[in-house]
């Protein structure tokens, strides 16, 4: 293939990598004057049929419709005559100048905020996919690429679910391995299910971050069929188990999106990216002034990673600035709360006092004086008689006389009154 020109039009210059697919070249585009990669199908996949050719226009159609700038675009497509005068199909999309996410996972575990940066923005591309009705079916470390600025590409959409509908989810490669990843794959696609939906890729982004944050996916084995098993059956090992300081947030989260049952896991992949995000925020606002990202083996100051963090501090000093703001609203209203219990106790001291000094009058000591007044009160062309004297009293004073002074005290009340009227009337 080395300097072959496919279609006239794309010069091949070298060789990126291989799989159970096929080979990937770097290439020319001489009439657009770029460099493309070129996904060359292995022939003995029978990619020379019509209606392979169909469906394999028709995903990488739906393919080419994904802009967004955590998807490699697909360029174009077409078939071509390999080794042996055979044909067989081939793809030309973006080239992407950085590394294999899986290589950079051999390297060690990473800082666990590297590792949900970076899922966040693989979540992002899948979110993009999503609205656009296309699936992946085959996230794994193999299919996302790190870029020298640090940016995630996620690439082979549309191409897993072609394979898959013209190989089946279980025949066997040319190397003699379950078509797919068996460590990245979803419980219902493990199962050799032929319709699944976003949440698989769920699924499989939950393997892919187990990974990149405990060292390893949530299933191993040496033998894939028996991983496909404990895709199936298997409960995972909690994150927060196989390594220390991993905030509860993202175990959560890991867990969540390895939910055997798809309804069980997140609705879609914008809210797992919005959780991944609040979890960064929050472990930014929770150590003020540390740096949670090792950037040191990345070699950019623009790496994604050191952009989420700067978005992470800009909405925690979102957040603490909203906090001031509702603290002062908080204060006034506080403020205002006091003043008019102020009011309100004034009012209430003031008719306290007055209620005392009711209390007060009914309460004094009662002398004669005032009984009589009540007696002259009760006059009526008639002098009162005890009764009517104590029943007078009571209601004017609620005070109740004995029968016996009150009979002594209609005397003497009768006696002052006549002996008042006289003076008055010799006056």
């Amino acid at each position: 293939m080395l300097n072959k020109v496919v279609a006239g039009r794309f010069r091949i210059t070298g060789l990126l990598g291989s799989g159970g697919m096929g080979q990937v070249w770097a290439a020319e585009d001489v009439r657009m004057r770029r460099d493309v990669a070129v996904k060359v199908v292995h022939p003995q996949h029978g990619m020379g049929e019509a209606e392979t050719q169909a469906r394999f226009q028709r995903e990488v159609q739906l393919a080419g419709r994904l802009c967004h700038q955590n998807i490699v675009t697909v360029h174009d497509w077409g078939e071509v005559e390999v080794d042996g005068g055979r044909d067989t199909l081939y793809l030309v999309m973006e080239l992407v100048r950085g590394v294999p996410l899986g290589k950079r996972l051999k390297g060690g575990v990473l800082p666990w905020a590297l590792a949900v940066a970076w899922a966040a923005q693989i979540a992002q591309a899948l979110d993009a996919a999503h609205r656009q009705g296309v699936v992946h079916r085959d996230i794994k470390p193999a299919n996302v690429l790190l870029t020298d600025e640090g940016t995630v590409k996620v690439l082979d959409f549309g191409v897993a679910k072609f394979m898959g509908e013209t190989l089946g989810a279980r025949d066997l490669t040319v190397t003699g391995t379950p078509l797919g990843s068996p460590m990245y794959m979803s419980p219902e696609q493990a199962q050799g299910a032929r319709e699944i939906d976003h949440r698989s890729d769920l699924y499989s982004l939950g393997c892919l971050l187990h990974h990149a944050v405990t060292g390893r996916p949530p299933f191993t084995s040496s033998t894939p069929w028996a991983v496909l098993r404990m895709q199936i059956e298997d409960t995972p090992i909690a994150p927060v188990e196989l390594r220390g300081g991993i905030p509860t947030a993202l175990n959560d989260v890991i867990l969540h999106l390895l939910a055997k049952r798809p309804e069980d896991r997140p609705d879609d992949a914008a809210a797992v990216r919005d959780r991944l995000l609040t979890i960064l925020v929050e472990d930014v606002l929770m150590t003020p002034g540390r740096d949670v990202l090792d950037l040191a083996d990345l070699g950019s100051t623009f790496d994604v990673a050191g952009r989420f963090l700067a978005a992470a501090r800009a909405e925690a000093a979102r957040i603490v600035e909203e906090a001031e703001e509702c603290k002062a609203v908080a204060t006034r209203r506080a403020k205002l709360m006091v003043e008019t219990a102020r009011r309100e106790l004034k009012a209430l001291v003031r008719r306290t006092e007055d209620i005392d000094a009711e209390i007060d009058r009914i309460t004094a000591p009662m002398s004669e004086e005032d009984f009589y007044q009540v007696f002259k009160k009760s006059i009526d062309g008639s002098y009162p008689s005890a009764d009517q004297l104590r029943r007078d009293v009571e209601a004017t004073y609620g005070v109740t006389l004995p029968q016996r002074e009150t009979e002594r005290m209609i005397n003497r009340f009768t006696n002052r009154h006549t002996a008042e009227l006289q003076e008055d009337h010799i006056a």
